[in-house]
């Protein structure tokens, strides 16, 4: 009976009244929201807090000067080139147009006639003239021995539809009063002559360097009216100034859309490494000058194997070739036969290859250049590199009379690279090579991957 009843008894009391291991729990104390304040605030909690508050604000101003510093100094995307900065123009003069009526005067019409022939060459744009009145108030009317407006129209629109762009070339005007009046006449007849033929749909205009007093003219218009117009992606107008003087440079202020074609070729008719060099800097030299330009005189007979090398030179160079059309020239704007005549067959074919791989190729556009001196060949070697995006093009030309050899990666080129063309069969194209041996007068363009390099 007593167990039972101490079990039954026991039962009976509440739990919460039984004490949790035979001792009772402390009661849980509470601070005051004074005591918190003051607990908050005593050492060392204040000091902590402005510690970590420095710290913040000390990682925060260097993580914004490290992004001001990056914004300063990587480099700024380049604007997307324009038509005209990439593209290989064609001088046809009057006296060269093809007859379409049989009257022994060429005509727009026959040049029209004519486009496949260019076409199948890779020209972007083709430049007429001089074709306009050599009145300056007349510049808006076509000489009718050359044609009309309505033929040229006929072109422009069949140049759009064949991507090829129209630029005419300016006569040379009687010289104005230097008076104010005559200076702002000229001024309006220029600007309005641009802007009637830009909005027959030509792309642009060249002009000769000489006389000077002409070219300022033409400049002080064009700068004026570029000032003013925006036209959509495609349509940007150029103006190509022709200096064939032996020294290349204007020393006016130069605005944009504008070329400044010099010739590669002087009086002495030979080419020497140094005097490349000299030249090709010093037409990149000129911070006034938007874009250069190539143009090679093809009036009188070249020596052996300088034809080649001039052509090479002036598809590969920075900037853009204007080819110059007419009699001599490597680019016939009529069917011609070839045979009998080696040397222009051979020069006939190189413009086709290289014309093809210039509007092919992303490295042979632009102005970046990189020149190549070659250690104990710098008498005789030109050769310079044309950086690309994933690979660069080299470009070696042997000018002297000794056979020469490449080790590529003795220049620190990796290897192999590729043959894109070679003035002679060996080495064949498209072959992948790690070192090259030039014959006297032979040039040759390697693609070079990107990586390593002089």
């Amino acid at each position: 009976m007593g167990k039972a009843e101490d079990v039954v008894l026991t039962s009976q009391v509440p739990s919460e009244s039984i004490p949790l291991l035979g001792h009772a729990l402390p009661s849980p104390t509470y601070l005051s929201q004074e005591e918190v304040v003051q607990q908050a605030g005593s050492a060392p909690w204040p000091g902590v807090r402005k510690a970590l508050l420095c710290l913040l604000g000390a990682l925060f101003a260097c993580l914004l000067a490290l992004a001001v510093l990056l914004l300063v100094t990587m480099p700024r995307p380049r604007p997307p080139l324009v038509w005209w900065q990439k593209a290989s123009f064609y001088h046809l003069p009057a006296a060269s147009f093809p007859d379409s009526d049989g009257d022994g005067q060429g005509d727009l019409e026959g040049v029209r006639c004519q486009l496949d022939q260019l076409l199948a060459f890779s020209i972007q744009a083709l430049v007429l003239g001089p074709i306009l009145e050599s009145d300056l108030a007349n510049l808006s009317r076509i000489l009718p021995a050359h044609g009309s407006q309505e033929q040229l129209g006929a072109l422009v629109d069949v140049g759009k539809k064949e991507g090829l762009r129209i630029l005419l070339e300016l006569p040379v005007w009687e010289e104005e009063l230097d008076s104010p009046a005559k200076h702002n006449w000229t001024h309006q007849l220029l600007k309005g002559a641009f802007q009637f033929w830009q909005a027959l749909g030509v792309h642009g205009f060249l002009v000769g360097k000489d006389p000077a007093w002409r070219l300022e003219a033409v400049l002080d218009a064009w700068s004026e009216l570029g000032a003013q117009t925006k036209p959509d992606r495609g349509q940007e107008k150029v103006l190509i100034v022709l200096d064939e003087s032996e020294r290349c440079n204007i020393s006016c202020w130069v605005p944009d859309s504008v070329i400044l074609s010099c010739r590669l070729l002087g009086a002495e008719r030979n080419l020497t490494a140094q005097g490349l060099a000299q030249r090709v800097e010093g037409a990149l030299g000129h911070p006034q000058v938007a874009w250069p330009g190539w143009m090679v005189p093809w009036g009188s007979p070249l020596k052996a194997g300088l034809g080649q090398m001039l052509g090479v030179l002036q598809l590969t160079l920075p900037g853009v070739p204007l080819l110059q059309g007419g009699e001599g020239s490597p680019v016939p704007m009529q069917n011609a036969s070839t045979e009998g005549s080696s040397d222009r067959a051979l020069l006939e074919n190189l413009h086709r290859s290289l014309l093809t791989l210039h509007a092919s190729s992303f490295a042979l556009h632009g102005v970046d250049y990189i020149p190549l001196p070659l250690a104990g060949h710098s008498e005789d070697v030109f050769a310079f590199l044309r950086p690309g995006s994933c690979s660069a093009i080299l470009v070696v030309l042997n000018l002297g009379p000794r056979p020469l050899q490449l080790i590529l990666s003795q220049l620190n080129f990796l290897v192999p690279a590729k043959v894109l063309f070679s003035t002679h069969p060996e080495p064949q194209r498209e072959s992948n090579v790690d070192r090259v041996r030039l014959t006297p007068h032979q040039a040759v363009l390697l693609q070079v991957p990107r990586g390593r390099g002089p």
